[in-house]
């Protein structure tokens, strides 16, 4: 599901997120089985193994494996003067040629190494748009893209989030577009909304851009700026979340700016989908609810959770090859409706809940951000409601946090109205803070 984030002709979309909210009950168990006649040792030994099989990946807490960002393969998909990037910009929308143009433009599409929700060794792909100039140093930034569901909608395809990175990189910005984890070159199914391999798949993006650019030649400052939109706003705050936990001796983020992102899943935003009343992107749940069972494991079958025939009927929709429209034109408008209602039931009642339990892993409200960061949403977002953003910074000042702000661009924008003047906001805060 595509929705314009700029006028006219725009190159740029929203694929808009909310983490939707997925219900279940029953849980996958395995019966211990009898262990007379096994020694101490073996007993420990099946424990131990049961542990680490149960253990999925939910921070980068892991030791850092040398392969993590090494390049695979580099395809140059475009050299563009600055003369042909005005005229990609004016194509789409003329209002693009307000914003300055100083630099000219490579953008590649990068495939390397990461890891998957289990922490083993994967591959995932991104672009990177890199000003063609070595005589100067330039940031890095990150754009966190939205929602897609199609495999190959995504900025290594040259899908229109490719803008972001274009308009960013001919001003001097080094930008880095990752395609998550699922998406583009990399196996399996998107992990959708899960904070870990958000950060992992991000963080390993910038190793790789910044490989690319040692190659190339070109210079980088140590600076960092970090946005996304929607989907995009959980995975940018928790790129910065793990940045500034982990990894700071590496990157030094300059600013941050989630933007209209699902950061409190398991409360304001399951909240907001439990109502009964017509969702705008009903496929939201059940991308959800695959997803998530991928990650943690609890489910044998959708039949467990799902009723009929939506157990059936959905699961082959989330094969890479269909856009939103379609899965939501499968699906009742109120999204639980799908879901049996004593799982229902026991999401709601149970607080030991599988499903509720791994939304809480995926908040992202926990933690005490040091850097500084404007998390934008506008009230009237119909699909990820605004109440995250402010549960947020709530939670920030709560637990200590002296350097995050609140701002709303538009009160009445819609979940895709908002994202224009999210972006543009945005680039002026950065802007004044680049070197």
């Amino acid at each position: 599901m595509y929705r314009t984030l700029w006028p006219a002709r725009s190159l740029v979309t929203a694929n808009p997120v909310t983490p939707g909210i997925i219900i279940f009950s029953s849980v996958k168990t395995s019966g211990m089985k009898n262990t007379r006649g096994f020694g101490y040792l073996q007993v420990m030994l099946i424990v131990a193994m049961a542990c680490l099989q149960s253990c999925k990946y939910d921070s980068i807490e892991t030791p850092i494996e040398d392969f993590r960002g090494e390049i695979i393969s580099t395809e140059l998909l475009h050299h563009y003067t600055i003369a042909q990037t005005d005229s990609v910009l004016e194509a789409y929308d003329p209002d693009l040629l307000l914003y300055p143009n100083d630099y000219e433009i490579d953008i590649y599409k990068i495939i390397y190494k990461t890891i998957d929700a289990d922490g083993n060794e994967t591959q995932a792909s991104g672009a990177a748009v890199i000003p063609s100039n070595n005589t100067v140093s330039f940031p890095l930034c990150i754009y966190e893209h939205g929602t897609i569901v199609k495999r190959e909608a995504v900025p290594s395809r040259e899908s229109d989030e490719l803008l972001l990175g274009i308009i960013y990189g001919c001003v001097g910005y080094v930008t880095s577009l990752p395609d998550y984890l699922g998406m583009g070159d990399s196996p399996g199914l998107h992990p959708y909304c899960h904070a870990a391999t958000e950060a992992s798949a991000s963080i390993d993006m910038l190793r790789a851009t910044k490989q690319l650019c040692s190659e190339k030649n070109i210079l980088l400052n140590t600076q960092l700026f970090i946005f996304g939109y929607s989907q995009g706003g959980h995975a940018a705050m928790a790129t910065t979340k793990e940045i500034q936990e982990n990894y700071a001796d590496e990157f030094t983020i300059t600013a941050s700016a989630p933007m209209s992102g699902p950061y409190d899943m398991s409360g304001a935003q399951t909240d907001f989908v439990l109502q009964d009343e017509p969702y705008g992107a009903p496929f939201y749940l059940p991308y959800l609810m695959f997803a998530y069972n991928e990650v943690y494991d609890m489910y044998d079958s959708p039949s467990d959770y799902l009723l009929s025939p939506y157990d059936v009927t959905l699961p082959p929709l989330f094969d890479g090859y269909h856009d939103g429209w379609e899965i939501d034109a499968a699906m009742p408008s109120i999204p639980k409706q799908i879901v049996k209602p004593e799982v229902l039931e026991d999401f709601i009642n149970n607080p030991q809940n599988p499903f509720r339990m791994a939304l809480e892993k995926n908040d992202l409200t926990g933690w005490v951000p040091t850097i500084p960061m404007i998390i934008y949403y506008c009230t009237a977002d119909e699909l990820v409601n605004y109440q995250n953003s402010l549960n947020a910074q709530d939670a920030f000042i709560a637990n200590g946090s002296t350097t995050t702000t609140l701002y709303e661009p538009s009160p009445t924008a819609s979940h895709t109205d908002c994202a224009e003047p999210c972006f543009i906001f945005a680039r002026v805060y950065f802007d004044n803070l680049k070197e």
